[in-house]
């Protein structure tokens, strides 16, 4: 709304040097938009507001107001009763008919009509995205999502990556990317044409790196300076945050990239955000914490969005049908996909408490990605996304919602292009411009383990000076190795100096050195640090010339898989 009265415009370089400029009149109140109920509190506070002191005696003069309080209007519809009132229609499954994505493409089939062969095994399977430093992706990427498992492959749906962000791209297997100013200090600028041009460089360079989507820009409002997450936010204004992410969304989309707007909504601290609940107000939500979304989802054309870790007025936003349904996509027009936040909880009613296996109040509130799980054919999270379908608490259509939102916004991506064999002429500069490091890094090979000793190929392992060879170690369950090689030298000098520096992701896990005096077979061990994802990188880099290895193993000294589960599920 527009309240009556007079309008003052100020201009100066800071509130206390500004200047009136001009005003506007506005005679009686009017209506901007209509809204439905959504995100309603359901604690009640008291929030600020002006009262009016006194008038002055001069007609002319402005009012003189002081504090005032009034109880903030609380929820009066529940958000699971909306859902239920707007359940999707189920699609008749119709098994495997031989259309594929490419059918969709091209006009041959309609997405219905697609999604409809999908099991349910592989509903919930597209579901969970995979990461981190998945092997299905770009290498050392944050995550992969669509096309995860071979039945999903089998139809022709794409495996796409996405990096962190939002100030450039992070790839934790050693290739290279440049860094960006971070969003605080673009906003300084006040530059959108700056922050467009900048971030269409951004675009180019993802695409030279098959990622799909930048886990960025970041759009939260700066509500407190000790907000360990600002550094990645533009500022406390709303207008600004989201004329500027539109900006850098429009640059990356130039090459059919895209970035994951974040975190929607209110994270505003840092501290226990994964169970902090930001308790506001319907009018703040909108004119404050939701604003620059909104403009960035209408301005920027969003494509992706993520989710918070924690809860908003009770509910945790990753499970939020109001935030992501009502507000989102049925208000504001929204088509693309949602994902969580990297192992984000979720709940049914405000209250509940918040966990990580329940992804199936994430699909009710069309929440599409659940990120990030080791492996989704084995559902290695133990989601319960199987036992809610079966027993009603979730329907197959919102599992197949959910699954056309995903291949919606595939059909986006270069990722999809690539799958049908599309390369354009742009696509091979970028490729040929690659260092030959980062080529190699590009094309790592994976080593598949399952929670046993197994042996490790050394034909594999470049031991030439000044060589590195990276191998991606995907688990099927979290342990603890030890790194066995035997070794010897082969130099012809017996004074040679031959090293050997391993890494584990990018700490050292050990070195050894031997002289060219050290002829016989010898075993070395390194252990390695518990490892928090399914996937992780070994480097071998030789700075001299002159060892031979034998034998390589990955040693099991401990399964951890179940006790990294019940300490993920006990995390505040």
């Amino acid at each position: 709304m527009l309240e009556p009265g007079t309008y003052t415009y100020y201009v100066g370089t800071d509130v206390r040097s500004a200047e009136p400029v001009c005003s506007r009149e506005i005679p009686e109140l009017q209506i901007v938009s209509q809204c439905s109920e959504a995100l309603a509190p359901v604690t009640a506070f008291d929030r600020l507001r002006p009262g009016l002191a006194k008038q002055q005696t001069n007609p002319e003069s402005a009012a003189i107001y002081e504090m005032a309080w009034e109880p903030v209007p609380l929820q009066t519809i529940r958000p699971s009763e909306k859902r239920n009132q707007n359940l999707p229609e189920e699609l008749t499954q119709t098994g495997d008919q031989g259309y594929r994505l490419s059918d969709v493409a091209d006009g041959t089939v309609s997405m219905e009509t697609f999604v409809a062969q999908i099991s349910d095994k592989g509903l919930c399977e597209m579901v969970r995205g995979e990461g981190m430093c998945s092997p299905k992706v770009t290498p050392g990427i944050a995550g992969a999502y669509g096309g995860v498992t071979k039945e999903l492959q089998e139809l022709g749906i794409p495996v796409a990556g996405c990096a962190d962000g939002p100030s450039g791209i992070r790839m934790d297997c050693g290739t290279h990317a440049f860094a960006m100013p971070n969003g605080t200090c673009l906003a300084a600028t006040f530059n959108a044409p700056l922050c467009e041009e900048l971030y269409q460089w951004e675009g180019m360079e993802l695409r030279r790196n098959k990622v799909d989507a930048l886990l960025g820009p970041g759009m939260n409002i700066h509500r407190n300076p000790l907000n360990g997450r600002n550094f990645e936010y533009f500022s406390e204004d709303p207008h600004l945050t989201g004329k500027l992410a539109a900006a850098q969304l429009r640059g990356m989309h130039r090459y059919d990239v895209t970035g994951v707007i974040k975190h929607f909504a209110g994270n505003t601290q840092e501290f226990n955000r994964h169970s902090c609940d930001s308790i506001v107000s319907e009018r703040a939500l909108r004119e404050i914490y939701l604003k620059g979304f909104e403009i960035a989802m209408k301005e920027g054309g969003a494509r992706a969005v993520m989710s918070t870790y924690g809860p908003v007025n009770g509910i945790w936003t990753a499970s939020s049908y109001d935030l992501l349904t009502a507000i989102l996509r049925d208000e504001w027009g929204f088509t693309g996909i949602v994902m969580t936040d990297w192992w984000a909880k979720g709940n049914d009613e405000a209250g509940a408490p918040g966990q990580l296996s329940n992804v199936a109040a994430q699909v009710r509130a069309q929440n599409d990605l659940n990120m990030v799980n080791g492996d989704a054919a084995r559902n290695s999270n133990r989601d319960n996304l199987d036992e809610a379908l079966a027993d009603g608490r979730l329907s197959r259509a919102e599992l197949q919602r959910t699954a056309a939102n995903i291949c919606r916004y595939l059909l986006t991506t270069p990722a999809y292009a690539r799958s049908v064999g599309i390369v354009t002429d742009l696509d091979k500069e970028l490729e040929a411009s690659l260092s030959e490091e980062d080529a190699q890094l590009q094309s790592i090979v994976t080593v598949q383990v399952d929670a046993a000793d197994i042996a490790l190929d050394v034909s594999l392992i470049d031991t030439h000076k000044a060589a590195s060879t990276v191998l991606t170690i995907s688990q099927t369950r979290r342990c603890l190795y030890e790194l066995e090689l035997e070794i010897r030298a082969v130099a012809d000098s017996p004074l040679a100096q031959i090293p050997l520096t391993v890494y584990q992701d990018k700490m050292v896990a050990g070195a050894v050195t031997l002289t060219g005096a050290d002829k016989d077979w010898q075993t070395v061990r390194f252990t390695l640090q518990p490892p928090f994802m399914f996937n992780f990188f070994l480097k071998f880099y030789f700075g001299q010339s002159g060892m031979e290895i034998r034998s390589a193993k990955l040693l099991v000294k401990a399964d951890l898989e179940d006790r990294f589960l019940e300490a993920m599920q006990g995390r505040d």
